[in-house]
């Protein structure tokens, strides 16, 4: 993780605590579970700042041509890929053109697939507990090629909710962890589906969404 975001990934990571404290009688505590699943409550946690987007992703341009549809957005990983290892580090948001612009880095090696789709009730997988995300329409997001934290030495964002930026649509994102080698978040977007396209950037890897305001 970058040095100038420690300070805000610390603060996040006390929210987070917070509402694990509160929601932990939800907590999948089941020892059935495969080692390489990991289950977290899904419940929303104290908002903690957002963290704006870095110099490079305010200029970085979609490749594919920005937003065309609402329809959803998947990339599997190529089969001639190394085994990704991966955790969400960072989430981020900010305006980028007159879209919104939200950001997720992934520390580790290789490279994610992921799927980017509007759901009507975000429910955390694995558990089925609700996802606690603010606003009317909700892009749930799924990044694969993820490693369990206790397994590196890398640290992941903590569960729980960041409060969107004043300058966007984005009423808040949720990251309700990860279950089988798949991290989830879920965008909260004020008023109605909205066209939107992912894509990713490298050194570091991040899947960028913009999203049509």
């Amino acid at each position: 993780m970058r040095t100038r975001h420690r300070r805000l990934v610390a603060a996040a990571a006390l929210t987070a605590t917070a509402s694990l404290a509160i929601a932990g009688c939800g907590t999948d505590t089941s020892t059935d579970a495969p080692a390489t699943s990991q289950t977290t409550t899904a419940g929303s946690s104290p908002a903690a700042l957002a963290q704006a987007l870095s110099p490079e992703e305010t200029e970085a341009a979609d490749p594919t041509a920005g937003p065309a549809d609402s329809a959803p957005k998947r990339e599997e990983s190529a089969a001639t890929s190394e085994r990704a290892e991966l955790v969400v580090s960072e989430i981020r948001m900010g305006d980028f053109r007159g879209r919104d612009r939200v950001v997720f880095e992934l520390d580790g090696r290789g490279t994610p697939s992921y799927s980017v789709d509007y759901v009507d009730t975000p429910v955390q997988q694995g558990s089925g507990f609700p996802v606690e995300v603010p606003g009317d329409s909700f892009l749930q997001v799924t990044i694969g090629g993820q490693v369990l934290p206790p397994e590196t030495d890398m640290k992941e964002v903590p569960v729980g909710t960041v409060a969107g930026d004043s300058a966007t649509e984005v009423a808040g994102v949720a990251f309700a962890g990860q279950f089988e080698g798949q991290a989830q978040a879920v965008i909260g977007l004020k008023g109605s589906d909205r066209a939107f396209s992912a894509f990713l950037l490298q050194n570091p890897t991040r899947l960028v969404v913009d999203i049509e305001r």
